[in-house]
């Protein structure tokens, strides 16, 4: 069985093609395919399959193309049902993207080693498994999705192929190929100085010259920018006549790399636990073949960006280039436009501060041209969204993503994701005897264990308890397990210098629209964190379909649970309820706040 997505997606059983009808089972495939092997939901196939307009019947339909692909693709693959979504396991087919990818690191790893010969043969045999523009039959969706990585993706390749073909003296028949290259993509730097090479080499200093002038007019006239330092100084070469550049070496044809840069900030010297967490993140990113993205999520306070810097620091030695970290500040009240990030990002891999690209697009571009060829860990911190995030990912191989976010990433396509609870009670327990003497933790257990249990295990909230017992030292530990006990003083003791639970839960809270800090605010009255969706209903007064999106939108955010055991229910972490019921009684009349019990209290006695 083979599958074809790098030009017209086939499906083809030895010689035999097998017919696949319609464009939306062909992106059901693609979309599989592009996740290499990780579950796709059904929330982003419908996504890809009917945009923004799906019909009623959408979820039957997905279980349909599902049916008709397992039947298809026979024993060569199989579409498992992994909920929330469906996962394409690959045994026996050969997929050209997965080839393409396979022999483009093996052509980067040999010219890195100076064997240029093995790294045009593995190169070109990549360049030689696209049969036209990628994805072609898929919905257009997918297509604008995902066909620009994929192009840059094979644009990358082939000037690795060419910078090893200049290596190799081959630069009379690459003349022709290079003036295409320009010509469809005038902003790539990289190629504009191959063509330069190579003009020279076949003894035409004019016409190189002349596509510098090109190129030198393209960028004051769009951009009003110069090129580069490095291709400047290959002009400069040109028009010296030096010798040097007929040498058959490729280091005078692409920009010099960027420095390597180790911008990671330390992880807590406290960090403890989570070691599920901890081995699936570092088996994600230890193998930067491919580009990986790991997505952490979870609620304020849970330990997000602890994590993330812990992996980050175990895996550096897989990404030789360096390793950067960006905040994002999406819990902020102005999150990081994604323009400043990839200036930043820019910045931080050594691109001149002066004059950087215009817009996100170009920006986008001259990050990932960087990028190419490359082994970098980018940390991106605290994301406010997809859309933010999008333009920041690589989109290459060798780099690896590791990103955090207070909401589940849900629509952010190919992204393996980790969503991070709340410590279990052992990890909470030890945290929180590290901040005091052994001794002290010894004598009272059951209070260190009542204390824990009172943060409801949350990280931000145990190191606040532990900060406050270090400034306490004369206290029993019973005195604070008390405080705790206290819901009008709960939020007041979890408040220690910068480390404020109230004030890290209330940031996800503003991050919400109106009608879901309302939402939130009403549910907090009930007498119990736990409640239906029927309940729910009768104190909001809306209609259960209504109330089920905006309780499965406040899950999203992480300020809803749903317990595992009671799926049908809806349950608040013991200080998201604190932080909400005190937002009630400040932003809520009482007039209202007894009209929303009275409904639930007659609801129940009906």
């Amino acid at each position: 069985m083979r599958v074809r997505i790098l030009g017209p997606v086939e499906l083809w059983d030895n010689a035999d093609r097998v017919e696949l009808r319609g464009s939306k089972l062909r992106t059901f495939l693609t979309a599989l395919v592009l996740a290499h092997g990780r579950v796709v939901s059904d929330q982003t196939l419908v996504e890809m399959l009917w945009e923004d307009a799906p019909p009623a019947t959408a979820q039957a339909q997905i279980q349909t193309y599902a049916s008709r692909l397992r039947g298809l693709l026979g024993d060569g693959a199989v579409v498992d049902r992994h909920r929330p979504g469906y996962r394409l396991h690959i045994e026996h087919a050969d997929v050209d993207l997965t080839r393409f990818e396979g022999l483009a690191a093996e052509g980067r790893a040999a010219l890195a080693e100076r064997r240029v010969e093995a790294a045009a043969r593995s190169l070109s045999g990549a360049l030689a498994l696209w049969r036209g523009e990628a994805l072609t039959g898929v919905t257009d969706f997918l297509a604008d999705l995902e066909r620009p990585r994929l192009e840059e993706a094979r644009l990358a390749v082939l000037e690795d192929r060419v910078e090893a073909d200049l290596a190799l003296g081959r630069h009379a028949g690459l003349v022709p190929e290079l003036t295409a290259v320009v010509t469809a993509h005038p902003l790539r730097e990289r190629s504009r100085a191959q063509l330069m090479l190579a003009l020279y080499r076949c003894g035409r200093n004019a016409d190189a010259l002349a596509s510098f002038q090109d190129y030198r007019r393209f960028l004051a006239d769009e951009l009003g920018i110069d090129p580069s330092a490095e291709l400047q100084d290959l002009q400069q070469a040109i028009l010296s006549d030096r010798h040097t550049l007929l040498a058959p070496s490729a280091s005078t044809s692409r920009p010099a790399p960027a420095p390597r840069v180790a911008r990671l900030p330390a992880p807590p010297a406290d960090f403890t636990g989570r070691d599920a967490a901890v081995g699936r993140a570092r088996a994600l990113l230890g193998d930067p073949g491919a580009p990986r993205v790991c997505a952490i999520t979870g609620m304020g306070g849970v330990g997000k960006t602890a994590l993330a810097l812990r992996v980050a620091h175990q895996v550096a030695d897989a990404y030789p280039d360096g390793q950067v970290h960006v905040d994002l500040q999406g819990s902020s009240r102005r999150p990081l436009e994604a323009a400043e990030a990839l200036t930043r990002l820019l910045r931080t891999l050594g691109a001149p501060a002066a004059d950087p690209p215009n817009g996100t697009e170009e920006l986008t571009r001259s990050y990932r041209d960087r990028l190419a060829g490359r082994r970098v860990l980018i940390v991106l911190d605290d994301a406010a969204g997809e859309r933010q995030i999008r333009p920041l990912l690589p989109g290459v191989p060798g780099c690896g993503v590791l990103l955090t976010g207070r909401t589940r990433l849900a629509a952010l396509e190919g992204a393996d994701r980790i969503s991070l609870q709340p410590f279990e009670p052992a990890e909470a327990v030890e945290l929180l005897a590290r901040h005091t003497c052994p001794e002290r933790a010894a004598a009272e257990p059951r209070a260190l264990a009542l204390i824990a249990e009172r943060c409801g295990f949350l990280p931000l909230a145990i190191r606040a308890c532990g900060a406050r017992l270090v400034g306490h030292p004369h206290w029993p530990l019973s005195r604070l397990a008390d405080r705790l006990a206290d819901p009008h003083r709960l939020l007041d003791e979890l408040r220690v210098a910068d480390l404020d639970v109230q004030a890290a839960l209330a940031l996800s809270y503003r991050r919400l629209p109106a009608d879901l800090r309302r939402a939130l605010r009403l549910l907090s009255l009930l007498s119990t964190p736990e409640f239906s969706l029927w309940i729910a209903s009768v104190l909001l007064d809306r209609p259960l379909t209504e109330t089920r999106a905006q309780v499965e939108e406040l899950v999203e955010a992480y300020l809803l649970e749903v317990p595992a055991e009671r799926p049908d229910t809806y349950r608040f972490h013991r200080l998201v309820h604190a932080v909400a019921r005190e937002r009630a009684l400040t932003e809520e009349t009482p007039r209202l706040r007894a009209a929303a019990i009275r409904r639930v209290d007659l609801a129940l006695t009906a």
